[in-house]
């Protein structure tokens, strides 16, 4: 007879080793039924279900989503409580979740949960550990959780869904509006297998997971890409302090989740997303390596005193300032110009990565000679021929994977971005782990992990566009003609890009010659939070120029772009400010010091906004000279006096420079978007329309 009007619903899958401890444990509570359902699994679970007294049905294979709902469907009572066969109760336990659910008014509440490894090895303990101490066993999720039956029909799990059911599900409770909670008086057992197959097969079904939740709900979700990412970033720090033994598990879970993810988030529909979607996407494949970066750069200040990392992050400046020279403007030139090519720009995107990848050969050279007269500061670098190396390889893989970005904008798939962008983080990430791990210490690490990196989001990057049915055309790309039409529109472009955007690059190089490495070590920790937020506004303006692009109007889309940009920009500000200094105080006392920095630079972050919204809206109406102006006239205010602040004042002189800066062109800004916005209602063709959009070009010729 039972005690609890509860049915319990076990799905199950070859779990004979697990599955009559747990049917014994919940056989123990009395509940009204035991309903098991099977995974036409090959084992004796079947038999043992039977011999425990509960009623077996069989899913046919369709999944664990689907096995959890036909469980529903034939449960008899109100009340269903959902049970992994890895689980065990306690005595009482369903009773005691009964009686909370009831008290508080739950609609679904979930057992709390105490991992352990089924076994004395490895992998089972660190899964078991990192469940114990994630921040994720504090979200409602459904292996062992009881719930209202009639709610379960009528959300019902989405059974094209072979794992990360449970977050999904979680997102459509939530937005009914029914209450969901994970108790924190009572606990069930959790267990995990203890092998490395067992491991990789968790990890892998939780990227796709999170890949499928993300697509399905790309507003609610779409931050869940990060999730593998900041878990590692969390776990790989407790583990410095509490387990390191468990450092080898985290490199693997970020690998296998992200491999998994990317297997996912490459196969998405065929559809452009809309202007704000763009700009998301576009944004967190700026923002989402600098979270990775931090990490790169921490384990890097482990591996190198300062004065060597200060060399290594100075050599990587000159490669990205070499990048925004060898760009030339084909990237904004990409942005008008792809959305017309009538074979997907199949032609355009061959020549443009062919152009840019030429000039930024030819750059490297110059930017490598002319910094090693200098003689000091990174021209020291290139008495190293490896180093020398290394830095062409970063700035040509590097200039590469910008121009897929542009790319990506203008198809209207910055989502692809994103996915370049984790990728090459985390290869990033892998080489210099496995230097650490091979005990070598070399400036040629760091740099050689950047260049690797952007490498792999080349790669991937060309796969992308194979999967979408528009692969270079190399043969085609090779011509002069593809190239000087992509260089007519893009040259005038690359003027304000470059005056934008060179400072930022060029001042780790002044701070290293004027101040040396280990101050440059400083500021470009610093730096790189600060620009994590810096590319908020920056995609904002790219993303209002590519929906403004051949003269297309669109009310008020200059007011939605600078009040959002602000928005998250001011909110990110608040975040660095509250956490850019325990951050800095974990890589030591050197980089704590740098932490009074970051007030210096915030101000320019959100003036930043209104200068970025206002080069979008030039680029659109072919203002180009006009903002050129602007930001040429800034460059030189943050660059010419540089090296006299670093003197005088040091890292603090600089960044009160480039804020200043900043103000000054966010005034100009201010003034002439408010003439631009109502003198010019409707917005005018672009530059490079009449010479290039309204004839068949080089690229659409036979």
């Amino acid at each position: 007879m039972s005690d609890l009007e509860v049915s319990v619903v076990v799905p199950a899958r070859n779990a004979a080793r697990w599955l009559g401890e747990c049917l014994e444990s919940i056989r123990a509570e009395k509940p009204r039924e035991i309903i098991v359902v099977d995974g036409c699994s090959t084992d004796n679970t079947v038999e043992i279900a039977r011999s425990m007294g509960a009623r077996v049905i069989s899913d046919e294979g369709r999944g664990l989503p689907a096995a959890r709902m036909l469980g529903v469907k034939n449960a008899r009572s109100d009340l269903v409580a959902l049970i992994d066969s890895d689980v065990v109760l306690p005595p009482g336990a369903l009773g005691g979740l009964l009686d909370e659910f009831k008290a508080c008014g739950y609609d679904g509440l979930q057992f709390g949960l105490v991992s352990e490894a089924d076994g004395p090895g490895y992998w089972g303990a660190a899964l078991a550990w990192h469940h114990i101490h994630s921040r994720v066993r504090s979200w409602f999720g459904v292996c062992a959780t009881l719930m209202f039956r009639k709610v379960l029909l009528s959300v019902a799990f989405d059974d094209t869904f072979r794992s990360g059911e449970d977050i999904e599900l979680r997102i459509r409770l939530e937005d009914a509006g029914y209450r969901l909670g994970v108790s924190s008086t009572t606990a069930v057992r959790h267990r995990f297998m203890d092998s490395f197959d067992a491991a990789r097969d968790q990890w892998l079904q939780d990227g796709a997971g999170l890949a499928r939740t993300v697509r399905k709900h790309p507003g609610r979700a779409g931050w869940l890409v990060l999730l593998p990412l900041l878990a590692t970033i969390r776990g790989v720090g407790m583990s410095l302090l509490h387990a390191p033994r468990f450092l080898a598990y985290w490199a693997c879970f970020l690998v296998y989740n992200y491999r998994s993810m990317f297997g996912e988030l490459m196969r998405p529909p065929g559809t452009g997303l809309s202007v704000g979607g763009n700009a998301a996407w576009l944004t967190a494949a700026r923002v989402a390596p600098m979270a990775a970066g931090f990490l790169f750069w921490a384990l890097a200040a482990i591996m190198l005193p300062p004065a060597q990392l200060g060399m290594g992050s100075a050599v990587v400046a000159a490669a990205l300032l070499t990048v925004q020279l060898g760009m030339l403007g084909v990237g904004p030139a990409t942005l008008t110009l792809l959305p017309e090519q009538s074979d997907g720009g199949r032609r355009l995107v061959a020549s443009s990565l062919l152009t840019v990848g030429v000039s930024t050969v030819i750059l490297s050279g110059a930017v490598a000679a002319v910094t090693y007269s200098l003689g000091s500061g990174v021209g020291l670098a290139w008495n190293d021929p490896v180093l020398t190396g290394l830095f062409a390889a970063t700035a040509v893989f590097a200039a590469a994977a910008y121009q897929l970005d542009h790319v990506g904008v203008a198809q209207e798939r910055s989502d692809r971005a994103l996915v370049r962008s984790l990728a090459q983080s985390v290869v990033q990430l892998a080489v210099l782990a496995l230097a650490l791990a091979g005990g070598i210490r070399e400036v040629a690490v760091v740099v050689g992990a950047v260049a690797a990196g952007a490498l792999a989001s080349v790669v991937l990057g060309l796969r992308q566009l194979q999967r979408a049915k528009v692969s270079p055309d190399w043969k085609l790309g090779l011509r002069v003609g593809p190239a000087l039409r992509l260089l007519k529109p893009g040259l005038p472009n690359h003027a304000l890009m470059l005056a934008d955007r060179a400072p930022g690059y060029l001042l780790p190089l002044i701070v290293a010659a004027v101040l040396g490495p280990a101050a440059t070590a400083s500021w470009y920790m610093v730096w790189m939070m600060a620009s994590a937020i810096f590319f908020v506004p920056q995609s904002a303006g790219l993303s209002l120029q590519t929906a403004l692009a051949g003269g297309r109007s669109r009310p008020g889309l200059v007011s939605s772009a600078l009040k959002a940009s602000l928005g998250v920009t001011l909110a990110a500000a608040v975040l660095l400010l509250a956490a850019g200094p325990f951050l800095l105080g974990f890589l030591g006392p050197e980089y704590a010091a740098a932490a009074i920095l970051l007030p210096v630079l915030v101000p320019a972050l959100l003036l930043a906004c209104v200068t970025q919204v206002y080069f979008g809206l030039c680029r659109a109406r072919g203002r180009l000279a006009e903002a050129t102006s602007v930001a040429v006239s800034a460059a030189v205010l943050i660059v010419a006096p540089a090296a006299f602040a670093a003197q005088q004042f040091g890292l603090t002189g600089v960044s009160a420079l480039w804020s200043a800066a900043q103000a000054a062109a966010a005034l100009v800004a201010v003034w002439r978007l408010r003439m631009l916005t109502t003198a010019m209602p409707a917005a005018e063709p672009v530059q490079v329309a009449s010479a290039v959009l309204n004839q068949p070009t080089e690229f659409e010729k036979p």
